[in-house]
């Protein structure tokens, strides 16, 4: 799953003409014992605009 919403993020950027500047990144907010889909992460990827 998180290559599927990178590749969506990378794909957003693009149609956006936002130029990304590093590697993507997993942000995981919730202990590892909460349950799968109460978890919230994210993909985040730095950017510069174009």
């Amino acid at each position: 799953k998180v290559a599927e919403k990178t590749e969506a993020l990378q794909t957003w950027m693009q149609d956006q003409n936002l130029t990304p500047t590093g590697e993507p990144e997993l942000a995981r907010y919730n202990p590892p014992w909460t349950l799968p889909f109460l978890r919230r992460n994210e993909v985040m990827i730095a950017y510069q605009s174009n």
